[in-house]
């Protein structure tokens, strides 16, 4: 159980209180039920619903009752959010729209939600302190060179067109008319100001970028958990059709 684990020191870790941005989404959800499930932690719980994470915080009887308090703020304009950051220890923001069939059909919401909302976030954790681990995603690498070679160039067979190196490669998007590109830009938008932030002011951050995870619970599946429109996830239809 949890008091008997250890940081990479070897030090006996202490319960903190952990102010989760995004907790009722698919990787948020599961990220609480691991915290309540096998650490000491408590969690603030942030989101616009609670659908994913109801579970954990009913009944009153769960043996973790108290430890994860559900707060239903809208970060764009909750004057409480910096209130519940500094009652905070650490400051997890999974708080995005990141589903595919959104990008193109929706690319101002899209950069708002992954910059603009994002802003003061990143602004109340420099001012009071406060780590900060913020998920952005794998799409901030762009695309490689090889991806642009003719299918005959014989340039196709060298791997190292295609291997992507953060300090080396070129970052490549799309045409600003290409609007699917929206999401990657403002995630590589933020993750500069985050580490402008921490090289101007201190903040002390965490990146996170996943790749394609799939699972229970994920955000969206078109024609399942919304409309059918955009540009659906294969591997999320697919693991839906596992799961089923």
């Amino acid at each position: 159980m949890a008091g008997g684990r250890v940081d990479l020191d070897g030090n006996v870790i202490n319960p903190i209180t952990i102010c989760m941005i995004g907790a009722g989404g698919f990787i948020g959800s599961h990220l609480c039920e691991k915290l309540m499930s096998e650490t000491p932690h408590k969690v603030l719980a942030v989101d616009v619903y609670n659908d994913k994470i109801k579970h954990l915080l009913e009944p009153a009887s769960l043996p973790w009752a108290g430890r994860i308090q559900f707060y239903r703020i809208n970060i764009k304009n909750d004057s409480r959010l910096e209130g519940l950051i500094r009652m905070a220890d650490l400051v997890i923001n999974l708080a995005a729209i990141c589903t595919p069939a959104d990008y193109n059909t929706r690319p101002l919401d899209t950069i708002y939600s992954n910059f603009i909302d994002a802003l003061p976030v990143v602004k109340y954790c420099s001012e009071n302190g406060k780590r900060l681990i913020h998920f952005s995603t794998c799409e901030v690498y762009g695309k490689t060179i090889g991806s642009f070679l003719p299918t005959d160039s014989p340039l196709r067979k060298d791997p190292s067109f295609y291997v992507l190196k953060e300090d080396e490669s070129p970052c490549i998007f799309g045409s600003i008319e290409k609007q699917r590109w929206s999401y990657a830009c403002a995630k590589q938008l933020i993750e500069r100001l985050i580490y402008a932030e921490g090289a101007e002011n201190g903040l002390q951050f965490t990146i996170v970028r996943p790749f394609n995870w799939i699972g229970p619970r994920m955000d969206f599946i078109p024609g399942i958990d919304g409309p059918s429109e955009g540009v659906p996830r294969v591997l999320a239809c697919f693991s839906n059709v596992r799961l089923k």
